[in-house]
């Protein structure tokens, strides 16, 4: 296949899978944390719905009280019976690496979707646990919109 053929394939393959995923809710909000017995630490979050039913997974980043990034992350999160787990990884502008699991403390029926736990957040506030090795503490997140 000549290369301008190839080229016209990726890109109309390239169009057609953002035309997909325009269609899908997203949502984002705000978040903040605790180490237990510990400092606090707060951002934002986004999330979109996984490739498989019952996932998600979206993106997050740490905010300093001024509101510039200290790290950037994705997280990932399915369903385990009622409750939602998931992980998470983060990255410093230094390179450096984090990484844990989370928690949701809300339970949902055992039919319901993640977009239960987001539109509950528009209302009032989700929570659960998180763990980084030894360190453990506690999360809250807030919805603000769906699309």
């Amino acid at each position: 296949m000549p290369v301008t053929q190839r080229f016209i394939c990726v890109a109309f393959l390239f169009a057609t899978i953002s035309l997909q995923g325009a269609d899908q809710p997203a949502w984002h909000g705000t978040w903040a944390a605790n180490i237990a017995g510990g400092a606090a630490f707060a951002g934002t979050w986004s999330a979109t719905p996984g490739p498989a039913p019952d996932t998600v997974g979206g993106t997050w980043a740490l905010l300093d009280q001024n509101g510039t990034e200290l790290a950037t992350g994705t997280w990932a999160a399915g369903k385990d019976g009622k409750v939602w787990k998931g992980t998470w990884q983060a990255r410093r502008p230094s390179g450096q690496v984090y990484d844990g699991t989370w928690r949701a403390q809300n339970e949902l029926p055992a039919a319901g979707h993640l977009s239960a736990l987001f539109e509950a957040a528009m209302v009032s506030a989700a929570s659960g646990s998180w763990r980084m090795g030894s360190f453990t503490g506690a999360w809250t997140i807030r919805a603000y919109g769906n699309k």
